[in-house]
């Protein structure tokens, strides 16, 4: 079995940001080697300090040819006007010549950040949500229509709505992250899951051991077979926290090491052993093999290092040559 894999560009603003230099030229680095199949950006306006996705993908559009390049994942979407995010997608979409992956989440429900962030834009965590499923609905569409578009939903009415330069592709492939925690009951699997299995044409999930991917992918598959959705291509991507060294013990110094700078999540670093990719070249092939074997088609790896550059090259001398080209 084969996995595409991809890299998450570390945008993070704080403690120690990258310079867009830097970052730029990591888009260089993974566009030219042809084993890697995806670019990422990560997405926040207020919660978490991120680099601007729209930006850094228009400007990461520019520098490279090849590579596919995503955002993972649009957290703030139930906060953009879903004109705009149009407007903007559509641009990317025609600058990178077909190559954008959306990747949408309602984000984060709790925490002091987000919050913050949802009474500065005048929301519950609710309606962000349900905004959230309605600006899906509208991007598909308006990527779909050859001409003006008309639509018509509780946040959004209009009509003739015409994007210039128009979405190279028809639809543009808009991924929804779900990840219910490994104790969800059904009724909590059934509204997360069921979000994805009703609004996406692929999945993304997160923070996941081989097992419970194969347990979350069969549960998925059931959902769509009962919206009448089941077989064709849909993608399953696993976003996974990476550290690759000869040495194991100087791998696992060195991610937990950046997790204690940037970690705003209720995750220790014994959890990340479990549901990263972090060691000596060998374990990390395996725990990537074990993940395809499960279900996964796409790995966004993110780089857990506190030297990104070097990482990426570890990963790309000692780990593409023990997965499967």
């Amino acid at each position: 079995m084969t996995v595409e894999l991809g890299v998450v560009l570390p945008a993070r603003t704080r403690p120690a940001p990258l310079g867009f230099g830097d970052l730029l030229r990591i888009a260089e680095d993974v566009d030219a080697n042809p084993r890697w199949g995806q670019l990422w950006a990560p997405d926040s306006i207020l919660a978490l300090p991120f680099y601007d996705s729209t930006v850094l993908l228009a400007a990461s559009a520019a520098r490279t040819r090849r590579v596919q390049l995503g955002v993972a994942c649009l957290a703030s979407l139930g906060f953009r006007h879903p004109v705009i995010a149009a407007q903007e997608w559509a641009n990317l979409d025609a600058l990178s010549g077909g190559r954008m992956i959306l990747v949408a989440c309602p984000g984060n429900a709790t925490g002091t950040a987000v919050e913050r962030e949802l009474a500065i834009f005048g929301l519950d965590y609710q309606e962000k949500v349900a905004r959230f499923e309605e600006y899906v609905e509208f991007l598909r569409q308006a990527s779909s229509s050859p001409g003006p578009v008309n639509f018509s939903g509780t946040y959004l009415r209009a009509e003739g709505i015409e994007l210039r330069p128009a979405f190279a592709q028809r639809p543009l492939p808009i991924w929804i992250v779900g990840n219910p925690s490994a104790t969800a009951g059904p009724k909590t699997l059934d509204r997360v899951l069921g979000r994805v299995a009703r609004l996406g044409s692929g999945w993304m999930t997160y923070n996941v051991t081989p097992g419970l991917l194969r347990q979350r992918a069969g549960y998925l598959a059931g959902l769509r077979a009962g919206l009448g959705r089941a077989g064709g291509d849909f993608p399953v991507c696993v976003f996974v926290n990476t550290n690759l060294h000869p040495d194991e013990r100087q791998a696992q110094q060195d991610a937990a090491a950046r997790w204690s700078q940037q970690s705003t999540r209720n995750i220790s670093v014994a959890d990340l052993q479990r549901v990263g990719a972090i060691g000596a070249p060998a374990r990390c092939a395996d725990f990537i093999a074990q993940l395809t074997e499960a279900g996964a088609t796409h790995i966004a790896l993110e780089l857990l290092a506190t030297d990104p550059h070097k990482q990426l090259d570890l990963l790309t001398e000692h780990l593409l040559p023990l997965l499967p080209a």
